[in-house]
């Protein structure tokens, strides 16, 4: 199948596309929330194990819960306990899922001693119980829940193991190291957004170049844009175990290589990247996430950013903000009411459809949750805030293509070209 055409009808597919249920959605995200209070225990020191619960019952799902535990938790240094009879790992149960990845992550046969931390993958009876009263703190990961049960897979790594990347005061030096502290410089921004291949990359003189997301497929477009960074953060898109994410982190390590580039990502999904790509060790700059205070970029002082619903307000915007007083935006095109999805992304730079069909396989519950103008208005606020804030400060932010979001149509962005259908998905 090529990109353009329809995707393939499947449960993720209809997941992505289909109607929308917010009031289910919201019952299961109240679920979610119980489950992970409920499984809050009071404990001394770091568990020594965890132990998925309950015994997989077929080949399929044996399958589906190791290509997982490898891609999230493979390199954690954890031992992994999984009680009950093992079956042959099956990769054609789960093409959608990187062939690399379908492996035992592991699995220990017997129940090793010390404190153990219970990892519930399918929500039972039995286990319901013990997450409610039994004595271990447990993390709930049901990918069938709701689209942050799988989430907390990052979470229970960032909880359970030590960093493997850099800390922040380094990757602050190798951000401003682009720059060497020169003062009043320009920044160019270039999402992936339709507008994106239309700007003249030979005109872009800027000091700071960040680009982002499946923009790194593109090599060509990567050649003569030479960003000095790369930003992504996508917890599906780019750090799960579909075949689309494979894909993206292969073409990452090739253009960062190309270009010299940093690359940056949020500290909330950051942990399993070096153990999916060992070579970015040396380039990758992680930048934590704390929620709640002002909106904010990185400093020496406080060296956070807000946690946002997109990578441009997430990383590119508030390190733009960071190491340039002059930015532009371009290829941040926003959305129309037509759409029934995030919004358009230009062909060019996106992935086929097939790759695409595989995030809509391995993770329906993240489509099937959200609720996409919710998100975008969300987004839209969140782009006019940190706009607003640079702009208090003395900085400029201005639009270099068109767009229909409301912050840069005010900063000087003409309407796009009129689309309508699903658009082409975000990545």
């Amino acid at each position: 199948m090529t990109s353009g055409s329809p995707p393939k009808e499947s449960s993720g597919t209809d997941a992505a596309y289909g109607a929308r249920h917010p009031h289910a959605s919201q019952a299961r995200f109240a679920a979610c929330r119980a489950l992970k209070i409920a499984g809050r225990r009071h404990t001394r020191g770091r568990i020594d194990f965890l132990e998925f619960a309950p015994s997989v019952s077929d080949a399929t799902e044996f399958t589906d819960l190791s290509t997982r535990v490898a891609c999230y938790l493979g390199d954690a240094g954890l031992p992994l306990y999984l009680p009950g009879p093992r079956f042959s790992l099956d990769p054609a149960a789960t093409p959608f899922f990187e062939p690399s990845l379908v492996r035992d992550p592991g699995w220990l046969h017997e129940r090793p001693a010390g404190r153990a931390g219970l990892v519930v993958h399918r929500l039972t009876p039995r286990t319901l119980k013990r997450i409610l009263v039994g004595p271990s703190p447990s993390t709930s990961v049901d990918t069938r829940l709701h689209a942050y049960s799988e989430l907390q897979y990052f979470v229970l790594r960032n909880a359970a193991s030590w960093p493997t990347y850099a800390p922040v005061e380094t990757a602050l030096e190798r951000l401003r190291s682009i720059t060497d502290g020169a003062r009043g410089l320009d920044a160019f921004i270039l999402a992936t957004g339709p507008s994106a291949v239309d700007v003249d990359l030979s005109a872009v003189d800027a000091a700071v170049r960040i680009t982002c997301n499946s923009a790194v497929r593109d090599m060509d477009r990567i050649r003569a844009f030479r960003p000095n960074i790369i930003a992504c953060t996508d917890p599906v898109f780019h750090l799960g175990p579909s075949r689309y994410a494979a894909a993206f982190r292969a073409d990452l390590i090739r253009a960062a290589e190309e270009s010299d580039a940093i690359v940056v990502a949020g500290s909330d999904w950051a942990g399993p990247l070096l153990g999916l790509c060992p070579e970015l060790h040396g380039r990758l700059a992680v930048i934590p996430f704390e929620a709640g205070g002002p909106w904010r970029w990185p400093t020496s002082r406080d060296p956070t950013v807000r946690p946002s619903s997109s990578v441009l307000t997430n990383l590119m915007l508030p390190l733009a903000l960071m190491l340039a007083d002059d930015v532009q935006i371009a290829g941040a095109d926003g959305r129309q009411t037509t759409e029934t999805y995030f919004w358009r992304h230009n062909k060019s730079l996106q992935y086929s459809d097939d790759l695409m069909q595989t995030v809509f396989d391995a993770h329906p519950a993240f489509f099937r949750d959200r609720d996409y103008e919710d998100f975008y208005d969300g987004y839209c606020q969140d782009v006019e805030a940190l706009a607003s804030l640079g702009e208090a400060t003395g900085k400029t932010v201005r639009a270099a293509a068109p767009s229909w979001i409301p912050a840069l149509r005010r900063r000087g962005a003409p309407a796009p070209s009129t689309t309508t259908g699903r658009g082409q998905p975000a990545g």
